[in-house]
C-alpha cells in the first residue's frame, strides 16, 4: 500500500481544521442568556463580516440584522449578541436605557457576569463542535482517497484513517482554541462591563428630566408625540396657537384633535414639525433661537396620562431627502442610495430602541401605539398634484414622477417608485418589530385609493408648502386607524404611584 507523506498528511489535517472552524461559527448554536427577564443570545459575528484582525462585534436588535458595537476585540472571533425581545417592565427598561456610569452596581455585576459565562459556553462549544467537523471532513477526505487507492490492507487502512481522523480533530481543536484564546479575555472582560444596551452599542441614552405637572394640562389622557405627520403641517392653524404650537406647525386637523373629540378624552398634541428622536421626542429641539422641550420629558407632568401615540422615523432616516432626490434624478434604485438609508436605518433602530425603553418607564404605564407611515403612491404619477412649480425650464432626463418621451409609466415604477416603496416598508418592519419587541401596538394606516393623483387624495400635492404631507382628509384617516387600538382609554386610569 502506498502510504501518503507525513507533510501531505498534516497539510489535509490543517485544512480540514480551518474549514472545520469556519463551518462552527455558522453551526454552533449560540448560548442562551436571561437578564432582567430578556433573551438574549450570544454567538460569533460571521467571518465574511470580518474586517482585520481586530475590530467591532455585533448587535441585532429586534431581528432586523446586525449593528457594529461600540466595544471592539482583536482576533478573528468576535461576540455577537442577539436580543430576542424586551419585556416590559422595570428592569427590563433599566437594562436598555442605564449606562455603565449611572447604573446600581448590583445589576451591572449581574448582567456584566452572565454575558461573560454566556461567551465563555459559546466558546466551548465552538471548539468542541470545530473539532467534530475537522475529524468529520478528514474522515471523508480520507474516504474518498482509499476508494480512489482501492488498498488492499483493510487493517492498515483503518489504522491509517484513525489517526488522520484522531489528527484533525485535534488540529481543529487546537486551531479554535488559538483563534480564540485572543478575545477570550478581552471579549470577557469588556462584557463584565455592560450594564445595558447604551454600553454596547455605544450611544448614551438621553433621558428626559421629569416635569412639574402643568394645571391646564391635568385633564390629559391621551397624548400625541413625533414629526410633522403628527403635527399635520399644511393644514388649518390653530385658533389660538402657542409659540410652540407655531414652531412645530401644530393644526387643529391634527389626527390628536379628531382622537379627541371621538374618545371624548383631554388630548395633547406635543408633535413638531422636524423632530427627530434625538433632538425632539428625548432630547430638546433647537427652534428660532429657541429650545423646544423634550417631547417625551412632557409626558412625565401629565397625571391622569393613560395612552401616548407615537409617530417618529421619516426625520431620522432622511425620507425627505430620499424623495426629493429620487424626484430630480433618473433612477434612485442604485446601490449607493441603498446603502446610505441602511446606514440611516441602522441607527436609527438603535435610537428608537432606547425611545421605547423611555416610555415603557412612564409613570403609570400607558399604553402606547406607534403609527407606521403610509404609502403616499398610487398606480398614476401624471397628475397635477405631483408637478414640481419650480422644475427647471430645461429639466433633466426623468425629471418628475411622471411618465416622459423616453420613459414610460413602468419605467418610472421600476426605477423610482418601487425602491421609494421599498425603503418605507423597511422603516414600518423596523417600527413595528419594534413596537412588538417592548409590548406595545402598532398601527400602519392605508391610503389605498387616496393616494396623489387619486380623484380624492388624502396628501398634499407638490405645489403645497409640505408636499406628501397628509391633508386634513389623511390625518382624519389616521385617526380611524388608530380608534381600535384605543378603545377603552377615557376609562382607563394610571396606576397609583406606578
Amino acid at each position: 500500500m502506498r502510504r501518503v507523506p507525513r507533510g501531505w498528511s498534516a497539510v489535509g489535517a490543517l485544512a480540514c481544521a480551518t474549514a472545520g472552524l469556519l463551518l462552527a461559527l455558522a453551526l454552533t448554536p449560540p448560548a442562551s442568556v436571561s437578564a432582567f427577564g430578556q433573551d438574549l443570545r450570544l454567538g460569533a459575528v460571521s467571518p465574511l463580516a470580518l474586517r482585520g484582525w481586530s475590530g467591532p462585534g455585533q448587535a441585532d436588535l429586534f431581528g432586523e440584522g446586525p449593528v457594529e458595537t461600540a466595544l471592539t476585540f482583536p482576533g478573528p472571533i468576535r461576540p455577537r449578541i442577539v436580543w430576542q425581545r424586551f419585556e416590559r417592565d422595570p428592569a427590563a427598561a433599566e437594562f436598555v436605557q442605564v449606562s455603565s456610569q449611572a447604573g446600581p452596581t448590583f445589576r451591572t455585576a449581574e448582567l456584566g457576569d452572565r454575558l461573560a459565562r454566556g461567551w465563555s459556553v459559546y466558546l466551548l462549544r465552538l471548539v468542541l463542535v470545530a473539532g467534530l467537523l475537522a475529524a468529520l471532513l478528514r474522515l471523508l477526505a480520507y474516504g474518498v482517497l482509499m476508494l480512489l487507492h482501492h488498498p488492499a490492507d483493510q487493517l492498515d487502512r483503518r489504522r491509517a484513517s484513525a489517526l488522520q481522523v484522531g489528527a484533525a480533530f485535534l488540529a481543529g481543536v487546537a486551531l479554535t482554541v488559538v483563534s480564540a484564546s485572543a478575545t477570550l479575555l478581552s471579549a470577557r472582560d469588556q462584557l463584565a462591563d455592560v450594564s445595558g444596551l447604551a454600553d454596547i452599542t455605544g450611544r448614551a441614552p438621553l433621558v428626559p428630566l421629569p416635569a412639574a405637572p402643568v394645571a391646564e394640562h391635568a385633564d390629559v389622557e391621551l397624548a400625541v408625540i413625533g414629526d410633522s405627520t403628527a403635527a399635520a403641517v399644511g393644514n388649518t392653524d390653530l385658533p389660538h396657537p402657542t409659540q410652540q404650537d407655531t414652531q412645530c406647525g401644530r393644526s387643529r386637523d391634527a389626527y390628536a384633535a379628531v382622537l379627541g373629540s371621538a374618545l371624548r378624552i383631554g388630548t395633547l398634541n406635543l408633535a413638531c414639525s422636524s423632530a427627530t428622536i434625538e433632538a425632539g421626542l428625548l432630547g430638546p429641539q433647537p427652534e428660532d433661537r429657541s429650545s423646544i422641550p423634550s417631547q417625551v420629558g412632557a409626558l412625565a407632568g401629565l397625571p391622569r396620562l393613560t395612552a401616548v401615540v407615537v409617530s417618529i422615523g421619516a426625520n431620522d432616516v432622511g425620507w425627505a431627502d430620499a424623495l426629493r432626490l429620487c424626484y430630480g434624478l433618473e433612477r434612485c434604485d442604485d446601490q449607493f442610495s441603498q446603502t446610505y438609508f441602511d446606514s440611516l436605518l441602522d441607527g436609527f433602530r438603535i435610537r428608537y430602541a432606547e425611545l421605547l425603553a423611555q416610555l415603557a418607564a412612564l409613570p403609570g404605564r400607558p399604553r402606547v401605539v406607534v403609527v407606521q407611515y403610509y404609502d403616499p403612491f398610487g398606480e398614476r404619477f401624471d397628475c397635477p398634484a405631483l408637478h414640481d412649480p419650480g422644475t427647471p425650464a430645461q429639466p433633466p432626463p426623468a425629471y418628475g414622477f411622471a411618465p416622459d418621451a423616453a420613459h414610460d409609466q413602468q419605467t418610472q415604477l421600476e426605477r423610482k417608485i418601487a425602491p421609494l416603496r421599498s425603503r418605507l416598508e423597511q422603516l414600518n418592519s423596523v417600527l413595528a418589530q419594534g413596537a412588538d419587541a417592548f409590548g406595545f401596538d402598532s398601527v400602519r394606516p392605508s391610503f389605498e385609493g387616496h393616494a396623489l393623483c387619486d380623484d380624492e387624495s388624502w396628501v398634499q400635492g407638490m405645489s403645497a408648502r409640505y408636499p406628501f404631507h397628509p391633508n386634513a382628509a389623511g390625518e382624519l384617516a389616521i385617526a380611524a386607524a388608530l380608534l381600535p387600538q384605543l378603545v377603552g382609554v377615557g376609562q382607563q386610569r394610571p396606576a397609583a404611584g406606578g
